[in-house]
């Protein structure tokens, strides 16, 4: 998981920018104001996988898939994607019995590449596996405000962005020369109450120490309660989910609400539920710390202005926010910042492109010099200046100015996040279809990041090679296969003419 203020403030602004950009909150609002659930979580990218809403109705009036999806873990792989191959639980207030209906949020698996998640509605008696309860103030709009309770309640003032200060500044067993002794952190968590395993604490693997002192223990210990009585589970593991996908990796941490409190202790060996039917209630980390948007206000990183609304509204009641940012992009769903102009050295002169809308346009150059320079390209000639820029932002070869890389980063971005209504948008502004990533895969061959029902009919009509070969030598086809796509798009892939005995590295 990312850590460090500099990393988490970069993390953040990724979700802020690209997961949960403004017209995704706008278009969530607007849908809840209707008490249309289903257009929300189109909206925010959700799949439903139900058709019977009743027994689920109650948490679907109050369920922010927007909100949702800001609050969910991220990868931590500097794209600001999802934390993937997680099972989240959303259950009502009360004790879960095992007929109990809840709602259950899938993230994609990390092989897909995709950012959409998956909605349904299952018994509780019928999970199985390792399974992450969310509390109601992360995904229920009647209950954001819970989450300033619940900081409060921990011991964590939060009068005003101001005058908030981090937990490692305000208490004094867990700052951060504290955090810097051996099994510093351990101490922390026994100066809040919790029992440590004596005879596994002086043993604790470093790397598990080092994650503990990203988990503030007093909010560790509320959720707990919380999961003891909702679920009436006393044990539950804390991990983020990649120890069960690497067996011999003893990373994980058992919490046990005991007679005499909490209590922590290191978990070793396979998973507890390895081969065997079952729910495992875990705690996810970056869901038991200070939240990192809070923290980034009283360092004065970010303001109010580029939170949630629904966050801002519960975190800093009556703080004017100085514009409201689910205003931003909402009119063009995915199209880059206009009028970014970008100097260019060209036949010794500083010369200015500009990137629109997906576009690249030579301010300074005629059309009757762009064709001129590409006719002797085709004659073995070499693009220089303004000319190498624009191959190299459509085909993905080097020569990119940083700042036009920094451009095409962002372009990328907003359609991986945004989905195909983000790429349709910006294909109808103009953006070339033919354009490429950095290593040179087309739009058909990041198509299992998308909605490819929609997208796939675009873009063969737009003239987009279908046994294209990218900078990896892989073709469309090879790119579905590798990332598990669905059968469909592999169906439809081959009914346009995919090559299987071309799908493969090296062709």
């Amino acid at each position: 998981m990312v850590s460090g203020i500099a990393t988490t403030l970069g993390e953040r602004r990724l979700v802020q920018r690209y997961a949960v950009p403004g017209w995704m909150i706008a278009e969530c609002a607007d849908a809840r104001e209707r008490g249309d659930w289903r257009a929300a979580c189109e909206a925010a990218r959700v799949t439903v996988a139900f058709d019977d809403p009743g027994p689920v109705a109650d948490l679907l009036a109050g369920f922010a898939p927007d909100l949702l999806r800001w609050h969910l873990p991220r990868s931590g792989s500097g794209d600001g994607g999802l934390a993937t191959g997680l099972t989240y639980v959303l259950a009502p207030d009360g004790p879960v019995g095992p007929a109990s209906m809840v709602l259950t949020v899938r993230s994609p698996d990390w092989v897909t590449g995709s950012q959409r998640l998956t909605l349904d509605a299952v018994r509780f008696a019928d999970l199985s596996g390792p399974i992450y309860p969310l509390a109601p103030q992360l995904w229920d709009n009647r209950r954001v405000g819970d989450v300033r309770n619940d900081l409060c309640a921990a011991g964590l003032p939060l009068c005003s962005p101001t005058v908030y200060r981090p937990t490692a500044e305000l208490c004094s067993t867990c700052d951060r020369a504290c955090q810097r002794r051996p099994n510093g952190p351990l101490r922390a968590w026994t100066a809040t109450g919790w029992q440590i395993d004596e005879s596994a604490s002086d043993h604790w693997p470093p790397w598990d120490v080092d994650g503990l002192s990203r988990v503030d223990p007093r909010l560790a210990a509320r959720e707990l309660r919380r999961i003891v009585a909702t679920f009436g589970i006393r044990s539950c593991e804390l991990g983020d989910g990649r120890a069960r996908r690497r067996p011999y990796d003893w990373s994980r941490a058992c919490l046990d609400l005991t007679v005499d409190g909490p209590r922590i202790a290191p978990m070793a060996g396979q998973p507890s539920d390895s081969g065997t039917p079952g729910v495992v209630i875990c705690l996810h980390p970056a869901l038991l710390r200070i939240p990192a948007d809070v923290d980034l206000i009283s360092r004065d990183r970010i303001g109010t202005a580029d939170l949630h609304p629904l966050v801002r509204a519960a975190l800093f009641p009556g703080v004017d926010s100085g514009g409201d940012h689910s205003d931003r992009d909402a009119a063009v769903p995915a199209g880059v910042e206009h009028d970014q102009r970008i100097r260019v050295r060209c036949g010794g002169r500083w010369h200015w492109i500009r990137v629109r809308d997906g576009r690249l346009e030579l301010l300074d150059h005629s059309e009757a010099e762009r064709r001129r320079e590409h006719a002797l390209r085709a004659f073995g000639g070499r693009l220089s200046g303004c000319f190498r820029a624009e191959l190299a932002w459509k085909e993905g070869t080097p020569g990119v100015p940083r700042r036009l890389l920094a451009q095409r980063r962002d372009l990328w971005r907003r359609m991986q996040h945004g989905g195909s209504r983000v790429v349709l948008a910006l294909l109808d502004a103009g953006m070339s279809p033919h354009i490429r990533d950095l290593h040179r895969r087309t739009l058909l061959h990041r198509l299992h990041q998308f909605e490819h029902a929609e997208l796939l009919p675009r873009l063969l009509a737009e003239g987009l090679d279908v046994n294209a070969i990218s900078g990896w030598g892989y073709t469309p086809m090879c790119e579905a296969l590798v990332h598990g796509a669905p059968a469909d798009l592999l169906v439809a892939l081959h009914e346009a003419g995919a090559y299987p005995p071309l799908s493969s590295p090296g062709g």
